[in-house]
């Protein structure tokens, strides 16, 4: 008899992983029985793990950090098994604003170009954005695109939050003026002429880990064997997915109802590596702007995570030292190597790594032969968590 598990998921193209592992039989292949709750915001999924409802979830990195740290109203440590997937967001503005980037001179497509013709018309007011939560992936890579500018996030940026699903309707409402969020409701919106495109997440950084497979700490203490056969089944779902062969059958799959209930073309343009850039459905091919191949992304680099915890510490009002040793606490490499030894796959040696240092593939040191990259922020840096 399979071992039932409890693992939430909010309607974005990025809960594939799982949703796969449940239908493909990857779950079921490791003795596991997947019972997914579909939640329709981040704030649901959040209070469901701090009750313990949840074993687990498809979740944002930074939620996944701010609630081990118990800095908003839920205190749940959580344990990071595996990177999800990497990117997968879109910008998309209101044709106003839209139409002055573009006569202002903003390069589409182009994180740097955004960020500074974006500074020149806020200079009387900030420019109010939805996103689906504030310790999100979207709020941490728009803050620092403007913190590299030397200029200040909320003198650009009024953030408001916003399930993904009801994102566009504020867009086209006038409550805000553009929304950062995950596919494929950006593409939706873009397609339905709500809005217009302006970049994709990997502009601003290739390697932006975005969600995570997030495991209560408590539940994994009394299920490790469980959260190692869990982690190699997503992992398992994740390669499947990265397969663009299988784009549309996954798509098929993912647009059901219980899953994303929505058209499932649209889903099938993500997951070919497509986006969509105007309401006439034209596509522009760009193989990192959502990335499951768990074999580059999955391993939880300390790196990657603690970047992303340093970037939030000041929001959460702690020191960039305690926010990195949190991260550290959270990423379980441990169990994601237990998780690939019996099937053989790639692992580097290491922990941690320099980001934003890698321009293409690059062969590392480790078991199975470990490829990362590219991982380029968009202005060159390089975060050395040493």
């Amino acid at each position: 008899m399979s071992a039932p598990i409890n693992i939430g998921f909010v309607p974005l193209t990025d809960a594939a992983p799982l949703i796969i592992a449940h239908e493909m039989g990857f779950a079921r292949e490791e003795g596991i029985s997947l019972n997914l709750s579909r939640e329709l915001n981040w704030s649901t999924v959040r209070d469901k793990l701090g009750f313990g409802i949840l074993d687990g979830a498809h979740l944002l990195l930074p939620l996944a950090l701010s609630l081990s740290l118990g800095v908003g109203p839920v205190f749940c440590e959580i344990d990071v098994a595996m990177i999800m997937n990497m990117n997968g967001n879109a910008l998309v503005v209101n044709h106003q604003l839209a139409n002055a980037l573009r006569v202002a001179g903003c390069q589409i497509g182009d994180a740097r170009s955004f960020a500074t013709t974006m500074i020149k018309l806020t200079s009387n007011a900030p420019v109010r954005i939805a996103v689906p939560y504030m310790d999100s992936m979207h709020v941490t890579m728009l803050r620092h695109l403007i913190l590299r500018l030397d200029k200040r996030p909320e003198d650009i940026f009024e953030f408001h939050v916003s399930s993904p699903s009801a994102i566009e309707s504020l867009l086209r409402s006038g409550d805000v003026d553009a929304f950062m969020v995950g596919a494929p409701w950006g593409s939706k919106a873009v397609e339905n002429d709500t809005g217009c495109w302006m970049l994709s997440s990997n502009s601003i950084w290739q390697g932006a880990p975005e969600k995570v497979l997030g495991l209560r700490r408590g539940w994994v203490r009394e299920n490790e064997e469980l959260g190692v056969r869990l982690t190699r089944a997503v992992y398992r779902g994740a390669n499947w997915v990265a397969n663009r062969s299988n784009a549309s059958v996954a798509s098929e799959i993912l647009s059901r109802s219980e899953y994303l209930d929505m058209d499932a073309s649209l889903i099938e343009y993500n997951l070919r590596g497509e986006v969509v850039v105007n309401s006439s459905g034209t596509t522009i091919f760009d193989p990192l702007a959502i990335q499951f191949d768990a074999n580059r992304i999955g391993f939880p680099w300390h790196s990657s995570i603690g970047w992303v915890a340093e970037q939030n510490a000041s929001s959460w009002k702690i020191d960039k030292s305690v926010a990195r040793q949190l991260s550290t606490e959270c990423c379980r490499t441990d169990l994601y190597r237990k998780a690939l030894e019996s099937i053989y796959g790639p692992v580097p040696s290491a922990n941690a790594k320099l980001e934003g240092s890698l321009a293409e593939l690059t062969p590392v040191s480790g078991s199975n032969n470990p490829i990362l990259g590219p991982d380029a922020f968009f202005d060159g840096e390089i975060y050395d968590p040493a």
